[in-house]
């Protein structure tokens, strides 16, 4: 199937609902695609033979999307849907991955052990969209990290207070000394996205008013 590699990281809807659930295509087989259980903030999508899905993914210049159906799910100790493609994949247009460069505040944290706090540094953005950001810090951070992130998005109506995760995809050191981080969002809904991309929009009228 064109594009589609085990291990993949996914995003599947099911017909008809605006939340995306995070998963990974873990084997393709015999036309069949098995895939985690999607999961959105700890919470499975429940799918039953029968349903019909979104499935979407994005490539470095593009994002795609195709329909498919559940035809069940796997018995093994790790269970996984079994998902047949019913169209197409298309190319689309995905206002999440309109990238903007940015300076924002951001407060971030490794996950804290069990009833412990997190431990919040100051970083500022470099860039954000949709899916992710990437951050100025004063450390390196590892790739695969997750993390805590909290920050304002300064829309026209007023602050409105972020609290999400990402996960660290890549590392840069700077010629300064300082690292910059590229995140990915994980587990975002579909409400802080569209804060997101609004907040994006509204930067971007603005710059160009000022051309």
């Amino acid at each position: 199937m064109q594009q589609l590699t085990i291990n993949k990281k996914i995003q599947v809807a099911r017909e008809g609902e605006r939340d995306w659930y995070a998963s990974t295509i873990q084997d393709i087989k015999n036309g069949e695609i098995y895939i985690a259980l999607p999961r959105l903030r700890g919470n499975a999508l429940i799918l039953s033979p029968g349903d019909n899905v979104q499935v979407r993914y994005a490539e470095e210049s593009a994002s795609f999307v195709f329909p498919a159906r559940c035809l069940g799910r796997t018995e093994d100790s790790v269970p996984l849907y079994r998902l047949a493609r019913t169209g197409e994949i298309q190319r689309v247009q995905q206002r999440s991955h309109v990238r903007l460069k940015t300076t924002l505040e951001v407060h971030y944290a490794h996950p804290p052990a069990p009833n412990r706090r997190p431990r919040y540094k100051r970083a500022y953005t470099v860039d954000m969209s949709g899916g992710g950001m990437r951050l100025a810090v004063n450390e390196p951070v590892q790739a695969g990290a997750e993390l805590l992130l909290q920050f304002n998005l300064p829309l026209r109506e007023g602050l409105r207070k972020m609290e999400l995760k990402g996960r660290v995809v890549r590392l840069f050191a700077m010629e300064d000394g300082g690292h910059h981080v590229a995140l990915e969002f994980v587990d975002i809904t579909t409400a802080q996205q569209d804060l997101i991309v609004r907040y994006i929009f509204q930067r971007m009228g603005e710059q160009a008013r000022l051309r």
